[in-house]
């Protein structure tokens, strides 16, 4: 089974999410949601090469207004974990890494592989 090596996770609500991650911070996140058996089970993956704080937010936004989001129910997506990286390139490679280890878009929400910054 893959692994994140993400801290988190914590719950998907603005608040936290300024109180957990920093503006202007390039990293990586993690949405989903906690199984029965207490994991947490990723459903989408992505990257911000100037403001993970924004991206967050924002994906947390799309991901939940999607018809496959609508299905899981925006509650099921309310928990995110996030790394911080050095340079935008190095986030890419965490995020096309994780694109892979977690089925691409057969097991997450993701339509599209990452993009290179």
């Amino acid at each position: 089974m893959p692994k994140l090596d993400m801290d988190g996770p914590f719950d998907l609500k603005d608040g936290v999410i300024d109180q957990e991650v920093d503006k202007d911070m390039i990293g990586n996140f993690a949405l989903g949601f906690m199984n029965k058996d207490g994991k947490f089970v990723v459903k989408a993956i992505g990257r911000s090469d100037k403001d993970l704080n924004k991206e967050i937010k924002s994906a947390k936004r799309r991901f939940s207004d999607e018809p496959l989001g609508q299905m899981f129910g925006k509650s099921k997506l309310d928990k995110f974990k996030f790394s911080l990286a050095a340079n935008a390139d190095s986030a890419y490679q965490v995020e096309a890494r994780a694109f892979e280890n977690f089925g691409g878009p057969k097991n997450l929400m993701n339509k599209k592989p990452p993009t290179p910054p």
